[in-house]
């Protein structure tokens, strides 16, 4: 079996088997270090923790408490609300949902207007699938296979921006949470029972 070389904060140096996810490597290095970690750095591009890690590679934890960490915090949150939008209201179709300086927010077409009594109703929806403790989990299928899948779940947005991507980029990676799944690049944290608090205000949600 291959083995591969690491290189860990401090400068500590390890080997492990090919294929081994970078949660894997960090445990085996520090108990500790997944205590807060919410994905991490490898050779300085983040990744989800269940990233498997194939070559010699310098990987670091990214700490809940850095920038990196709250963005990555903030756009689980996002899609957590973007699944919660759809759970509630019939015909609702989404876009993007990116982590933002003070939050995160997620576009949403919507023949109505959302009311604060609706914005209630999805907080509780997103508190139950906060407590459901989802798995994120991230796949990498073929540009059509993805074009299709929206295609059949009527996300007219998402196909538009698979269409748009350039003609060079053959693969696209989607992340699903229960029942929902959204074209994304991540990385995401390890679930979603690892979300704490987060606040709707109006379309967007402070974290």
């Amino acid at each position: 079996m291959k083995e591969i070389k690491v290189r860990l904060p401090g400068g500590t140096e390890a080997r492990h088997p090919s294929g081994k996810t970078v949660k894997e490597i960090l445990s085996s290095w520090n108990d500790g270090a997944l205590k807060s970690a919410v994905a991490a750095k490898i050779n300085g591009s983040l990744v989800d923790l269940s990233f498997s890690v194939h070559e010699d590679s310098s990987i670091e934890p990214v700490d809940i408490s850095s920038k990196d960490g709250l963005e990555v915090v903030r756009h689980s949150i996002s899609h957590v609300m973007a699944q919660a939008v759809q759970d509630i209201f019939d015909g609702v179709k989404v876009t993007i949902g990116p982590s933002i300086e003070d939050g995160f927010y997620y576009d949403f077409d919507y023949a109505e207007t959302f009311t604060p009594e609706d914005l209630e109703k999805i907080e509780k929806r997103m508190q139950k699938i906060v407590s459901a403790d989802h798995p994120f989990e991230r796949r990498v299928v073929s540009r059509d296979e993805a074009r299709a899948l929206f295609e059949e779940k009527g996300e007219s947005y998402k196909v538009e921006l698979i269409n748009d991507l350039p003609e060079e980029v053959k693969e696209v990676s989607l992340y699903s949470q229960g029942e929902f799944v959204d074209p994304c690049r991540g990385p995401h944290i390890p679930s979603t029972g690892m979300i704490k608090a987060f606040k709707l205000l109006n379309v967007a949600g402070a974290y």
